[in-house]
């Protein structure tokens, strides 16, 4: 059974908010979040001269420009005649583009998760409506947040369609953050006939999109011996199925269930057998996510909670081959709490929890600590994911050994540490995870 408590729901989260505000430049055309255009009179300007016109029609503004400075300064050069023609040329292309943008339905299917770093393939079937040739038609997802590219930039071109006829596409989604992102929908532009200014026209589909983190798959992970184990094995991980392995048979006794009389061998013993079941056992494991991320903080201080969140990932992945009931906790602007086991599922509900977790300008024990003591009692040991050895974090670590769990502690971090991970004399040692370390990917912890 699996419960999550005060979750971030569909809005996206400060990832993908954060993102926006370390980004220099948009590598789209998009222009939401720009760290220059902030106004809404430079925003119109931009979506203007980016969206409206095409590519020819941004190298012939300029000229355009030029010829209209000297035409308006001088009547001997006659640059005006020229002015007049490009003028004329631009008023039929913004007239047609207002009057006749493209007529046709979309149908858009994708997955709602992926992983960052990888490019979400999107099938789009196009229809054209109405009368008249669909030439020159492109596709191209509109306002995408920070965090998602379109592949191509321009996107994908569609084929010359007669009325009633379709094309089936497939545009591609770069998704190089994890966070939790709304698709609002897609634009389908044409420059026909002048190649100057686009006809488009806006087509609402919104959906969410999960980009979970990035990780390597582990082949190996060192844990320490825990000798606290709880009853319930299968029944508790799945749901599904008995919880009892059978040990044999024996003569029914006052007291025994009749259900679990053995009637074929009863009928052949001419005495009651009943069948006699043992309690089958599981281990459970917890994992502590550290989110501290001190305001004013430096990019890397947000790297290494990304390389944190993606080890929790790979370690979760890891505990899915096995036979652990994983409770995840993590601590930011929300409570994260997620208690699951052995299903279908397993994995896939702990990534959308790691896909949602922001970052924790405060130290997160304070709301950890009440959490993780309600099941501290049934949890077999427990694996820290930390972005610092500090002061705090070590009495954190400190009060789960007293409470007799063993506790395994994994640190993302570039720059030394506050205090020192190898004056501790922990077993197995607290390996520290660098970014080199973490592209070269960490495969045994």
């Amino acid at each position: 059974m699996a419960r999550r408590l005060r979750t971030a729901g569909d809005a996206p989260s400060a990832t993908a908010r954060s993102g926006a505000r370390r980004f220099s430049y948009p590598s789209t055309r998009e222009i939401d979040g720009h760290p220059l255009f902030r106004g809404y009179v430079s925003q119109w300007f931009w979506r203007l001269y980016t969206h409206r016109l095409t590519r020819v029609g941004r190298w012939l503004l300029w000229p355009t420009l030029i010829f209209c400075v000297f035409g308006s300064n001088s009547l001997d050069l006659q640059a005006y005649i020229i002015v007049l023609y490009i003028l004329v040329l631009w008023g039929l292309a913004l007239l047609t583009a207002l009057l006749l943008p493209p007529r046709v339905t979309l149908q858009v299917l994708h997955t709602d998760r992926i992983c960052a770093g990888e490019t979400l393939p999107i099938d789009i079937t196009l229809t054209k409506r109405g009368r008249g040739p669909g030439i020159d038609l492109r596709v191209l997802p509109v306002r995408l947040p920070f965090g998602l590219d379109p592949v191509p930039t321009d996107g994908v071109a569609a084929p010359t369609l007669k009325s009633g006829e379709q094309a089936r596409l497939r545009l591609g989604l770069r998704c190089t953050k994890r966070g939790v992102y709304a698709l609002k929908g897609y634009r389908v532009e044409t420059g026909f006939p002048f190649a100057l200014v686009n006809a488009y026209r806006f087509y609402p589909l919104p959906r969410a999109l999960l980009v979970y983190p990035r990780f390597t798959v582990l082949h190996e992970l060192s844990l320490p011996q825990g000798y606290r184990h709880n009853p319930g094995g299968v029944a508790l991980k799945a749901t599904q199925g008995d919880s009892f392995e059978l040990l044999g048979n024996r003569e029914y006794q006052d007291g025994d269930a009749i259900r679990n009389i053995n009637w074929r061998a009863t009928a052949r013993l001419q005495t009651a057998i009943v069948r006699e079941y043992t309690q089958e056992y599981f281990l459970r494991v917890g994992v502590v996510l550290d989110t501290h991320v001190p305001k004013g903080a430096r990019s890397d201080e947000q790297e290494n909670l990304e390389r944190g969140v993606s080890l929790c990932a790979a370690v979760s992945d890891y505990m899915a081959r096995q036979d652990y009931l994983v409770d995840i906790f993590a601590a930011g602007p929300q409570l994260y709490h997620l208690t699951t086991g052995q299903s279908l599922s397993y994995l896939d509900e702990i990534l959308d929890i790691l896909a949602c977790v922001e970052a924790n300008p405060q130290e997160p024990f304070s709301e950890l600590e009440p959490e993780i003591s309600q099941t501290l009692g049934k949890i077999t040991l427990i694996i820290c994911v930390f972005l610092d050895w500090n002061e705090a974090r070590r009495l954190f670590v400190e009060q789960l050994t007293m409470h007799g769990v063993a506790v395994k502690v994994i640190i993302a971090r570039d720059v030394p540490c506050t205090l020192d991970p190898k004056a501790v004399p922990w077993p197995g040692g607290m390996p520290v995870i660098s970014k080199d370390d973490f592209d070269s990917g960490a495969e045994v912890l």
